[in-house]
Formats: C-alpha cells, sequence, structure tokens
C-alpha cells in the first residue's frame, strides 16, 4: 500500500499538471472556459457544466459556437447553435443561432468577430465548484496554514528536546543521545 506523502506528492504533481495545462491552453491556444448559466441548450448543457471552447473560424449550421454578446454596456458569453448562415443588409457575413431548449432562434445576428469558438468539451456539473469558489479556496488556503504550523512546531519542539539532551549529556558526562521517535513505539535503538 502506498504511503500518505507518495498519495499526497502524487496528487500535488497532478494538481500543478492539470493547472498548467489549463493556463497553456488558455494563453497560448486561446481556449475557453464558461460555465453554462441557463437551460436553453438543454439537455446537451445543462446549468453548471462547465464548457470548453477552441478558436475556430470554420464554423457551419450544426456547431454549437461560444459567442460574445455586448447588449446594455454588458458583455455576455452565450453557447447556442448556427441554426443558418446569412448576410445582413450591408452585405456582411452573419450567423443565425437558436438554443435547442428554445422554439424561436435568437433576435440578434452573431458576426464571426463576435465568435469565441467552438465547443470542445462538456464538463457535468463541474461549473458548480465555481459557485463555491471562494469558500474552496479559503478553506485551502487555512489547510495550508495548519499544515505549515504542525511541520514548524515538530522542528522547534524536536530540535528543542534534541538541545536538552545534547545539554544533559555533557553535563553528565554520558555522550550517548537517544533520539526521540515522531510516533511512539516506531523508533529504533
Amino acid at each position: 500500500m502506498p504511503s500518505r506523502s507518495k498519495i499526497l506528492s502524487f496528487f500535488s504533481a497532478f494538481l500543478v499538471a492539470f493547472t498548467v495545462l489549463v493556463v497553456l491552453l488558455h494563453f497560448a491556444f486561446g481556449f475557453q472556459y464558461v460555465v453554462v448559466l441557463t437551460d436553453s441548450m438543454k439537455p446537451h448543457l445543462n446549468p453548471g457544466d462547465l464548457v470548453v471552447a477552441y478558436p475556430a473560424h470554420d464554423v457551419k449550421p450544426g456547431d454549437v459556437i461560444l459567442y460574445r454578446l455586448d447588449l446594455g454596456g454588458n458583455r455576455y458569453y452565450i453557447t447556442h447553435r448556427v441554426v443558418g448562415v446569412g448576410y445582413d443588409g450591408s452585405g456582411r457575413l452573419c450567423y443565425i443561432t437558436k438554443g435547442d431548449n428554445r422554439e424561436f432562434r435568437d433576435p440578434w445576428k452573431v458576426y464571426p468577430d463576435q465568435i469565441v469558438g467552438k465547443v470542445l468539451l462538456v464538463v457535468p456539473a463541474v461549473g458548480r465548484l465555481f459557485e463555491y469558489a471562494g469558500v474552496i479556496v479559503l478553506l485551502i488556503f487555512l489547510a495550508l496554514i495548519a499544515s505549515i504550523a504542525y511541520e514548524i512546531g515538530i522542528v522547534l519542539t524536536e530540535g528543542g528536546a534534541e538541545e536538552k539532551n545534547l545539554e544533559r549529556a555533557r553535563k553528565t558526562g554520558r555522550m550517548y543521545l537517544v533520539r526521540r521517535a515522531r510516533r511512539p513505539g516506531r523508533g529504533h535503538f
């Protein structure tokens, strides 16, 4: 059975590698990560799902895309299916989108410069963790502080005991030392 420290080391290495991968995909290759907030794409995308989109310019009807929409001074990211391609009154290419769970198409046109990317991957329910992100970060931070304090306490108490034993050995003239084990019953003489 693997030791606890090996399991923790593996978990830490996995977490660091996963974080590096997510950051690399975002900054180097332009991948975007969004959490679905509405039921407009049910049953394929549900509220709380995490959507991973990659940059793509070859959009065609049937593709599920992530696009930016600026309304009333606010920016929204919407994940809908392309149901048509056309041109607006000025001859610019535009896309017509619709949520799978909606009866009517979206009332706006989506232009190529608004498209963030195509949906590559959907991770069910992972986005719900973002609702609790503040609490999760706080708990991780507290656990980190507690583990550091624990290790400092062990180092300080063991260091003090060894110094006392050394001083006692010098005073009595006995120059052998008995080191106290970290866990009782595990020490060897």
